[in-house]
């Protein structure tokens, strides 16, 4: 992708950030750069389901970065069943999300 690039989703919280933070990390970005793209100064509000979102940064930040590249980690150790399983959202943050916010 050419920079600059504009990314936008429905609300541009959660998968504009995520994608944002995707391509930070695949240009050699941390995982701090990336998770700084989830914020709740963008709406996005991790203790909600798009938190998995925070949670899949965290993870390859403690098992991943400076052992391995971003892009051999996804291939070789991320699960995402694992992921899924271990990840646990509060129930009113995802009620506020996905119900007051009315965001996906």
């Amino acid at each position: 992708m050419q920079e600059p690039a504009l990314v936008h989703c429905k609300s541009g919280a959660d998968r504009a950030g995520f994608a944002a933070g995707l391509f930070l990390l695949s240009q050699g970005g941390t995982a701090a750069d990336a998770l700084r793209q989830l914020s709740l100064r963008f709406g996005h509000v991790r203790q909600s389901k798009t938190g998995v979102l925070d949670a899949f940064f965290l993870w390859y930040q403690r098992d991943g970065e400076g052992r391995k590249p971003f892009i051999d980690w996804v291939k070789e150790d991320y699960d995402e069943a694992v992921l899924k399983q271990t990840f646990h959202a509060h129930g009113l943050a995802s009620f506020i999300n996905d119900r007051v916010l009315m965001r996906e």
